[in-house]
């Protein structure tokens, strides 16, 4: 038998006080709990634009972070190349990763540090993008940061470009260009009691470390703070004119930058004028070869032609850039000519208005395809022209190019035979007429152009030898002859 206990009313009323309490303080956290800063960090946002792009290749996204700590506002492109934006991204991180363990060092400093990351998207051409970076930090009350990062890049192609695919700047060029942008950055009257002309000319030296941009009106190149100045506490940028960097152009950048027809003319006038200012005096010859490109030959004579310093000029058969036009690329790569030499290799003076074109329009589009390079020249096989040819010419503003030394490499297939012919009409001013589908002109070309060094000759292209020439516009050349 159970016993009812009873309890005084003043002790039920104080375990139902306690019960109540007890149950509230379950749902409700203690007032007074230590809360951990860390709770209080939102988490990164992103913010994508949805609303159509006026770069059909590239997205736009937006991150960002609050703290108590920091803030940062990021700009992130997303191109339709994963290999490009593999290194926009790596940058970016480097950036952000950078910026907060610099926070983390400066944690006792008074004030939030700040990190804004801007971008700005030049398309130069259909597939050619330009994107500038600017990067601000702030850290506490001080420590204010500017930095400018540039990728250059064909989205198509998804490479990246480097000022070496831009401009041709062998060891004589790089000087000269110094000195173009040097006077440049002298027309700043605000920047010329602060600019350094040592720390200028060294940070031009490392061609991997430039950033710059490049349309159709210019070249524009960017410094970090303090990076050429004393004092200045700003980046640095400054725009060199597109004429002034004709001479320093690589031949494809005409098509590249879809240059006006108009600017195309010029810059053939300028670059003219600085070969004859060059080539005043001394004796040239221009060195061509003819039907390749052809990989028996070709490598062999471009590793001939580097270690002479020389340069030449390859007429070109329109079947053989199919097969081969990584060869072709590399011709214009390491600074040599190439001319329309035909699809197939036939007489032309056979062949009808029609046929005609189709031989050298098929030739002129392999070229650009492979090189960028729109054609100037046009040899004929064989040396037949007649007037249709000499009319095509003159339509698309083409040179025929003959020449006056006949190396006779084609019948002989004998080095010694090559050299004594080549030397025995060799003068001035004079086209060599060479293959470079032949293996043993290949092997004879060393000793060949040892021995016209020592006679001291030169070897340029046969653009720039008409140039010297003076010969201006649409023309018919042989070269000189004894």
């Amino acid at each position: 038998m159970i016993k009812r206990i009873k309890l005084p009313g003043w002790i039920l009323l104080f375990l139902l006080i306690l019960l109540i309490c007890t149950g509230i303080n379950r749902l409700i956290p203690f007032p007074n709990k230590l809360v951990n800063k860390k709770d209080n960090i939102k988490a990164e946002r992103v913010e994508e634009d949805e609303s159509n792009s006026k770069y059909p290749d590239i997205q736009l996204k937006t991150l960002s972070q609050e703290t108590d700590a920091y803030t940062y506002s990021i700009s992130k492109p997303e191109t339709k190349s994963k290999k490009i934006n593999s290194s926009i991204n790596k940058w970016i991180k480097s950036q952000k990763e950078s910026f907060l363990k610099t926070v983390s060092i400066n944690k006792k400093t008074k004030g939030v540090a700040h990190l804004n990351i801007q971008l700005e998207t030049n398309r130069i051409t259909k597939d050619f993008y330009s994107l500038v970076f600017r990067t601000y930090a702030i850290h506490g009350d001080a420590n204010k940061q500017e930095m400018v990062k540039v990728f250059n890049f064909d989205v198509k192609k998804e490479q990246f470009l480097t000022i070496n695919d831009i401009l041709h700047l062998d060891e004589k060029n790089l000087d000269k260009i110094k000195e173009v942008i040097w006077e440049e950055l002298q027309e700043n009257k605000e920047l010329q009691p602060y600019i350094n002309k040592r720390q200028t000319y060294e940070s031009l030296q490392e061609l991997d470390a430039w950033q710059w941009s490049i349309d159709r009106r210019g070249l524009t190149l960017y410094w970090d703070e303090y990076a050429i100045t004393e004092g200045f506490a700003e980046t640095v940028e400054v725009n060199i004119p597109i004429k002034k960097l004709y001479v320093f152009l690589q031949d494809h950048m005409d098509s590249y930058l879809q240059m006006s027809k108009e600017q195309q003319v010029e810059k053939k006038k300028i670059i003219q004028e600085e070969h004859r200012k060059e080539l005043t005096n001394g004796k040239y010859v221009a060195l061509t070869f003819d039907d390749g490109p052809s990989p028996q030959g070709t490598p062999k004579i471009l590793k001939t032609l580097e270690e002479y310093d020389a340069k030449a000029t390859f007429f070109m058969l329109g079947s053989q850039i199919d097969y081969y036009p990584d060869l072709a690329r590399k011709v214009v790569e390491e600074g040599h000519e190439i001319g329309n030499h035909t699809k197939s290799h036939p007489n032309l003076s056979k062949m009808s208005d029609v046929n005609i074109k189709n031989e050298l329009d098929y030739t002129n589009e392999k070229i650009k395809e492979a090189t960028g390079v729109s054609p100037s020249l046009i040899r004929p096989p064989y040396g037949i022209y007649n007037d249709n040819v000499i009319k095509y010419a003159k339509e698309n503003n083409q040179s025929i190019i003959l020449w006056s030394v006949d190396s006779l490499d084609w019948k002989n297939r004998n080095g010694s035979a090559i050299q004594k012919i080549v030397q025995n009409e060799i003068t001035s001013g004079a086209i060599v007429l060479l293959h470079d589908i032949h293996s043993t002109t290949a092997d004879a070309l060393p000793k060949l152009l040892k021995t016209l060094k020592q006679a001291g000759y030169q070897f340029i292209t046969v653009s720039q030898l008409l140039d010297w020439k003076g010969k201006n516009g649409v023309s018919l050349y042989y070269g000189s002859t004894k």
